[in-house]
């Protein structure tokens, strides 16, 4: 009979013996202690991200303890109830994507490299031998990114942090403190007039920028609400940084563990995207990610029931040897067919921000070769962190230089 802990020790340090005893045996597992289902096969992954009549990504659409969980959150947000995009289907979705398709057309991501590839050189260059790649540079680089991407001068990038990270706190978590809703409070009236006063103390320079994007599009009045862009400013800043930062550590360890692998992209720079590439499939920074079952459907002969949680286990896809050929070996030669790739999610709510998280894997990793003869992990220096739903090194201690 099937069994899956994902919260048992050994899975955290090596999920993948349990994945596939799980993919080979019960590819459709109910999990019960959970009132949902856990999908391993890259076939059923794929359709289920892709079929946005059947799953929604709204969490308040679940039934049970989870549905009421985040119904009591947003009641009491700070964010009045206001949609994010990354939990919000159908037409508000769709229009919220297409406000913040502008900040993320080709030209404008191509338009960070310089900037990413000056700060990627700036924090190696501060850090020493041995050097913890997680915490001083792998955390930082796409908190700084984002906060270019979004229209940040550099005395304006620390309060908003504080700002997001205060509002976000609360908006997940209905039994925050008082004390933490205060601060969300004032925080909120903080943010907001710092965007309604942002046009004003900008040049044109800043026309492209995300926060120019949003406040423009907020002026207009049937495009976006003043609550939603608050909500708006709040999910771009905290979205924008935690999944593309271990992405980053995953690649530098995975590389750092496969010394014939480092040198070929040393040898090849033209194989940095496709040791990205391969390193999301070989251990995905997203390990899973979430659909509420919306309209009872089938998969692979079971039945989905409105309001049940439908864990799709990204991590589990790409090791499945009916799409991927020897799946549990690191190849950066590995050819990935376009869509194959479920890191960055599939079908409507496809993450934007991918093509930028690619560019900063590019550049750091060029810029960290070109400074470490050798990446060696010093004993000890790789400690896993995240969650069951986001996994990669919370400390990855390297030397080489």
């Amino acid at each position: 009979m099937a069994f899956f802990n994902p919260f048992r020790p050994s899975y955290v340090q090596d999920p993948y013996p349990a994945l596939k005893r799980l993919r080979e045996e019960e590819p459709v597992f109910q999990w019960r202690e959970q009132d949902g289902w856990v999908i391993t096969r890259h076939e059923d992954c794929s359709r289920v991200l892709r079929d946005s009549d059947a799953f929604s990504s709204d969490p308040s659409k679940a039934r049970g303890g989870l549905g009421q969980y985040v119904a009591r959150g947003r009641a009491q947000s700070p964010l009045a109830g206001a949609p994010l995009i990354g939990s919000v289907d159908g037409p508000v979705h769709t229009r919220l994507r297409a406000i913040v398709n502008r900040a993320f057309t080709p030209r404008v991501i191509e338009g960070e490299r310089e900037f990413i590839k000056e700060t990627a050189a700036a924090l190696l260059d501060a850090g020493g031998d041995p050097l913890d790649v997680a915490r001083q540079v792998t955390h930082t680089l796409p908190v700084t990114v984002i906060s270019d991407l979004l229209g940040l001068a550099p005395e304006e990038r620390n309060p908003v942090r504080d700002w997001a990270n205060t509002l976000m706190g609360v908006h997940s978590d209905p039994d925050a403190t008082p004390q933490a809703r205060r601060a969300a409070a004032l925080a909120a009236e903080r943010f907001r007039a710092f965007l309604a006063q942002y046009r004003d103390h900008h040049g044109p320079e800043y026309d492209s920028r995300l926060f120019t994007i949003l406040v423009e599009a907020e002026s207009a009045g049937d495009r976006l609400s003043p609550e939603e862009l608050l909500a708006f400013a709040v999910f771009l800043y905290t979205a924008g940084s935690g999944p593309t930062a271990m992405m980053l550590a995953n690649v530098i360890a995975h590389l750092a563990q496969h010394p014939e692998a480092l040198e070929a992209v040393r040898a090849d720079r033209s194989l940095l995207r496709p040791a990205i590439e391969e390193s999301l499939r070989f251990d995905s920074a997203t390990h899973v990610l979430l659909r509420y079952c919306v309209q009872e459907t089938q998969v692979d002969g079971h039945t989905i029931r409105p309001g049940e949680t439908v864990y799709v286990m990204v991590a589990s896809a790409h090791r499945d040897p009916e799409v991927f050929e020897d799946p549990d070996r690191f190849d950066v030669t590995r050819q990935i067919a376009g869509g194959r790739l479920l890191s960055y999610g599939a079908g409507p709510h496809f993450c934007l921000g991918a093509p930028l998280a690619y560019l900063q894997g590019e550049e750091l990793l060029d810029a960290l070769l070109d400074r470490f003869s050798s990446l060696d992990i010093v004993r000890g220096g790789l400690q896993m962190g995240g969650t069951f739903l986001l996994r990669g090194p919370e400390r990855l201690v390297i030397t080489g230089r």
